[in-house]
């Protein structure tokens, strides 16, 4: 079996009594880093992470959105369809702002698992389990446990890019149904590197070549890709390229933050024992996205990943 890629934590430098919110477990590929895993009070994220050449291109807690980290997973609407003494009452969280939002409490998403699950000569696959958990409330100290998740990372590094296909697969957490949605601030989220973002010349662009955030359109957009001038002569980006199998919509700004989901308008309701799955790709990649390329490569799911071989279609 090839050992190509490993799988470690590693410390977070901090001055003598200080400690650590979170936790990182960084990935590395023949001893090059790929990305990091990381844990922090509110939910986890990818980053830092970096293409081929070494360029980081995301951004941990912005100044101007602190609850943007990385890659990342989050929802602002999620309800628990409580029975109460004359019909369903909605109980709705939030795990996209760490505060209060729009009157919405602030949930955890609380990694409980992580385990580099197969890898090959040229793929690697990391499996999470996560636990969504409610804010303290009263008749729930602890919060009420709301969705428990399986996510999948399968990593392909290339020449120009680094893939992330990203696939989770949700289901309530007890004997109470979910309701997911909607809101335009799910599912999956980008925040690009402040080299991005602050310049004016790295304006998002679709697949359409529509270039700038007021010219993309909310839905029936197939990618997104953020590039641009990182330091030195360098160009770097982000491409997010969600899987076509739902209908999608999409928030992207100008300032440096690409979000696609498909619970804008409708909420998906999962009862006990049901599950969902969303599916996204991002691609951490040197130089300016392609017209046509990374979009084309068939999705890796997990159960593709053959852990002698790599990602099959």
């Amino acid at each position: 079996m090839s050992e190509r890629f490993r799988l470690a934590p590693v410390g977070i430098a901090l001055p003598p009594g200080a400690f650590s919110g979170g936790g990182r477990d960084l990935l590395t590929f023949d001893g090059a880093p790929l990305c990091a895993f990381t844990r922090a009070r509110f939910r986890p994220c990818l980053h830092p992470v970096w293409t081929p050449s070494g360029q980081i291109v995301t951004a941990e807690r912005p100044a101007d959105h602190p609850h943007h980290s990385g890659i990342w997973i989050a929802s602002d609407h999620v309800g628990l369809l409580m029975q109460g003494p004359d019909g369903i009452e909605r109980y709705d969280y939030c795990f996209y702002v760490d505060d209060v939002f729009q009157g919405r409490a602030p949930g955890r998403i609380v990694q409980t698992g992580l385990r580099l699950a197969a890898q090959s000569d040229t793929a690697a696959l990391v499996e999470q389990k996560l636990d969504w958990i409610g804010p303290a409330e009263w008749g729930a100290d602890a919060g009420r446990p709301v969705l428990t998740e399986t996510r999948w990372t399968v990593l392909t590094p290339m020449k120009d890019a680094l893939i992330l296909d990203v696939t989770c697969e949700v289901t309530p957490a007890g004997e109470v149904a979910i309701a997911l949605g909607p809101t335009r601030h799910a599912w999956f989220n980008a925040r690009v590197a402040d080299a991005l973002a602050l310049q004016p010349d790295s304006a998002p662009v679709d697949n359409r070549g529509n270039r700038g955030a007021a010219n993309i359109a909310v839905r029936d957009t197939a990618r997104v890709a953020y590039s641009g001038p990182v330091g030195g002569d360098a160009v770097a980006g982000i491409s997010v390229i969600p899987d076509a199998a739902a209908p999608l919509a999409w928030f992207v700004a100008d300032w440096g933050v690409i979000t696609t989901g498909a619970i804008r308008d409708t909420a998906r309701t999962l009862h006990p024992g049901e599950t969902t799955r969303f599916a996204c790709r991002f691609v951490a990649h040197d130089g300016v996205a392609p017209v046509d390329g990374w979009d084309k490569t068939p999705f890796a799911a997990p159960e593709h990943f053959n852990g002698s071989t790599g990602v099959t279609p």
